[in-house]
């Protein structure tokens, strides 16, 4: 019979095969490797988990038993910030600009509505003389109804008010934060919808630093508490050499289950063959 003859297996045929002693061996055989393989791979995924944290454990336990640093060793004006920068704690000298003062509203701070109070800081003297870095000083409790009247564009200027910043020539300690995007548009004079170095720069002029510093210090006076610390976002990513294993261990259990199925596909062709008379 010809090769373009010969019949083509049907599901009888393949069935046939399966269920053989040898090929029902196998597929035990088969299904037992697979599972060690997946249980391992999961094994392996978890431990990805557990040693991203312990790592963001580490690096957090790092960054807050760090001396501070002049902000000039760490980040320039204007320069792009990375995700080393997140969390080093750097000192600056010079003196908060009480008319430079905005309110961040819609924020959430110990499950409680918070409002963010940022103050334009002048960098006086040294490299950076001149630079503008906006300082997270703290927060105040928001109002249940300031977002709906932020939203209703009810609130005007003066409304709502923050402590002022100290006075005079001192000394600020904190870690440095990512800029955030610039929020909602239409908000009343006093009022940002994010800690954006870009937006603030558009009214508090440049040299701006790409960042915002977050301000050590215990409680101050007017109701200003302190604000979290950028540690929080600090993101724990699974440990990578953790996820290669777990992908490998997956690997063998796909590999075992082909394996089985090219088997079972050969022995389908020998049956057929030998069926055929070739």
């Amino acid at each position: 019979m010809s090769t373009s003859a010969r019949p083509r297996a049907d599901a009888r045929d393949w069935l046939r095969a399966a269920t053989t002693t040898r090929m029902v061996v196998l597929l035990l055989a088969v299904v037992v490797v697979a599972a060690v393989c997946t249980r391992l791979g999961l094994w392996q995924l978890d431990r990805a988990g557990i040693r991203g944290a312990e790592a963001a454990r580490i690096e957090r336990e790092e960054l807050l038993a760090a001396p501070a640093v002049p902000v000039e060793e760490v980040l320039a004006p204007q320069s792009r910030f990375t995700g080393e920068h997140l969390g080093r704690r750097v000192s600056l000298q010079g003196s908060f600009d009480p008319a430079q003062q905005v309110l961040v509203p819609g924020r959430n701070v110990d499950g409680r509505d918070a409002l963010l109070v940022v103050s334009a800081f002048h960098v006086d003297g040294g490299p950076h003389d001149g630079a503008i870095m906006p300082v997270l000083r703290g927060w105040l409790p928001e109002e249940g109804a300031l977002a709906d009247r932020l939203e209703a564009g009810a609130v005007t200027d003066g409304q709502v008010t923050a402590p002022a910043p100290p006075a005079g020539r001192l000394e600020v300690v904190g870690m440095l934060s990512d800029s955030e995007a610039a929020g909602d548009a239409g908000l009343p004079d006093g009022f940002a919808g994010g800690i954006s170095a870009g937006e603030l720069a558009g009214t508090w002029g440049t040299p701006m630093y790409s960042a915002y510093l977050v301000l050590e210090q215990p409680p101050q006076p007017g109701g200003l508490a302190p604000a979290p610390s950028p540690l929080e976002e600090l993101d724990t990513d699974p440990n990578v050499q953790s996820l290669a294993y777990a992908v490998e261990w997956w690997a063998f259990a796909l590999f075992a289950v082909v394996f089985w199925l090219k088997v079972l596909r050969d022995d389908v062709r020998e049956r057929r063959l030998a069926g055929s008379g070739d």
